[in-house]
């Protein structure tokens, strides 16, 4: 038979198909316990017994043998992964450091900083690499090819880990500099800077009329991406803004909310009263004070009366060889298919990068220099939580962890917990968007945002693949848009791919607008927003959920879903 003998099969071969009455078998059976024990049998019947008694006592070792030798493979073959993906990690890094211009990487050795600068070629601008900015027309042919790149270059899946540059403790070139030109401060403050504000319109205006927005093109060529020094001034706001102790206008606030409008609110005591208490000691003290250089004194009686007794903060700092910094998801990133990432992680300390914020602000840092972008936040996990598990963020900023809602966490069971960027000078974050309607709170300093309707998305160099690495963002850094007709001999190097979307996207509508310490300024949902961080500053936003109708003026989730798409939708 082609099956087991069950014992159904067993019966039926032995009764059945021998024609042998099963009350015959039966009786023989029960006969066969009233022997004596076998020893009137015959000698097969008797070797057989046997050779069933010595299985029985040899298979039971050796089955827990086979087990143990099992668990040993398999131990093994973890262990192998996990040397293979130390291995990767370690070449990942090495690859990387071959690639970027190795100023960091000699930052902390005993060369002098003109020594190191000399030994640096590096080009005036960076550009995107053609095989990861996604073609104008969505072509289908780069989609597959840049999806057959990846696969074959894929030798496992990454964490962030594999791109970390590690300084350790040593001390890097700017530092001395630092010590020379102490804390000048910004060149220009724009917390205290000239505004003119537009008087409040407490019923929003429908037909596309708010908020007023222009093209890139015309914003770039009045204020230049990298001209911090210089801003209109006074700088004109046009986005509208509401005053939080003001009844009335906060009614206003919450028809343009509930409308999809951006606007901003300022006179907010917790922010107002975050900004005074987050002084770079306090922030070092919540970040740092687990491994920092002032570890003993911040774990002291003396330290935790100051600055609280609460669990301590994380976060951590990006490097990137200029100003400019891209989101990517490092599973999706491969070194030798794409070439570099756009940032990497770094284990610099939070008393480091504020001291280079510091720095950067001092002696006013060049767009093509190195900048460090820190990044902490809490989870919803944490919120969700006892307050006793909450750390400094959760506890300063009530209103962004109230669960049971208010006026800028009003879906509070939609929340994802508190994202927060400490920015300095110059560093420029990439236009994306978020599902979620969006709070941003500027706790110190001030950053530049402009702000894009998800109608524009066209225009953006959006990716709105899930398996690109940069699923959400552009790649686009918009303050090329002018050199497009800049007789710059560096500018003529500009890849064609990267040339034609800046084309494009010069006619892309926006608004910008300065957020400075003490506002809170509203994102709708799907809106694009591309920062520039002005001077050292310090913003923390919430978000409650999506709207994915928008605006009948300016567009929602159905206008971002047409952006830029792969094989996989």
């Amino acid at each position: 038979t082609p099956f087991p003998l069950s014992g159904f099969h067993y019966y039926f071969s032995r009764n059945i198909l021998t024609d042998q009455p099963r009350i015959n078998r039966v009786n023989m059976g029960r006969r066969s316990f009233k022997d004596d024990g076998g020893a009137s049998k015959d000698s097969s019947r008797m070797y057989r017994r046997k050779r069933q008694r010595f299985i029985n006592v040899v298979s039971i070792p050796l089955g827990v043998l086979f087990i143990i030798w099992l668990l040993i493979q398999v131990q093994h073959h973890v262990d192998r992964k996990m040397d293979e993906k130390r291995n990767r990690n370690r070449a990942m890094r090495k690859r990387l450091h071959d690639v970027f211009t190795g100023k960091h990487i000699n930052e902390g050795n005993d060369q002098s900083s003109s020594e190191q600068r000399d030994n640096v070629t590096k080009s005036k601008y960076r550009w995107i690499d053609n095989r990861v900015l996604p073609p104008l027309d969505n072509n289908q042919l780069w989609w597959k090819k840049f999806m057959r790149i990846l696969e074959e270059a894929e030798t496992g899946r990454r964490d962030r880990s594999a791109f970390k540059l590690s300084y350790g403790k040593k001390e890097m070139f700017w530092e001395a500099i630092s010590d020379e030109v102490g804390d000048k401060g910004p060149t220009v403050d724009y917390t205290n800077m000239d505004y003119v504000y537009p008087e409040p319109i407490l019923i929003p205006p429908r037909g596309g009329s708010y908020p007023p927005l222009e093209t890139m093109k015309d914003l770039f060529k009045r204020w230049p991406q990298d001209d911090i020094d210089s801003p209109p001034s006074p700088f004109v706001e046009m986005l509208q803004h509401f005053d939080f102790n003001d009844p009335e206008q906060m009614e206003a606030a919450v028809r343009y909310r509930d409308l999809e409008f951006p606007f901003k609110v300022y006179n907010i005591p917790e922010i107002d009263a975050a900004g005074e208490k987050w002084t770079d000691e306090y922030l070092t003290y919540h970040f740092d004070r687990m491994n920092g250089f002032k570890r003993k004194y911040f774990l002291s009686n003396e330290a935790k009366q100051k600055y609280g007794d609460i669990p301590a903060s994380s976060g951590k700092a990006q490097y990137s060889q200029d100003s400019f910094f891209a989101f990517f998801n490092a599973q999706h990133w491969d070194v030798d298919a794409l070439g570099e990432p756009p940032t990497l992680d770094t284990d610099m300390s939070f008393d480091k990068w504020a001291k280079h914020a510091r720095y950067a602000d001092a002696v006013g840092l060049a767009p093509d220099e190195v900048h460090y972008y820190w990044q902490s936040g809490v989870s919803r996990s944490e919120i969700k939580g006892h307050k006793s598990g909450w750390t400094m963020i959760s506890n300063d900023l009530p209103s962004f962890s109230d669960l049971d809602g208010n006026f800028f966490l009003f879906e509070p069971e939609n929340q994802k917990g508190i994202q927060c960027r400490f920015g300095e000078r110059g560093v420029t974050a990439a236009t994306h968007y978020d599902g979620g309607r969006n709070m941003v709170g500027m706790i110190t300093g001030a950053k530049r945002y402009m702000l894009s309707p998800p109608k524009e998305c066209s225009k953006l160099g959006i990716v709105a693949s899930r398996k690109h690495p940069t699923y959400r963002h552009s790649l686009l850094n918009f303050g090329h848009i002018n050199l497009l007709e800049s007789d710059d001999e560096d500018a003529a190097s500009m890849p064609k791919s990267e040339r034609e979307w800046l084309e494009v996207s010069k006619s892309g509508l926006t608004i910008e607008t300065i957020l400075k310490a003490g506002e809170v300024l509203y994102i709708p949902s799907h809106w694009f927003h591309y920062i520039i961080s002005l001077q050292k500053s310090a913003q923390c936003n919430v978000r409650s959920g999506p709207h994915e109708d928008g605006s009948s003026e300016w567009g929602g989730e159905e206008h971002v879903n047409r952006c830029v798409r792969g094989d996989d939708d």
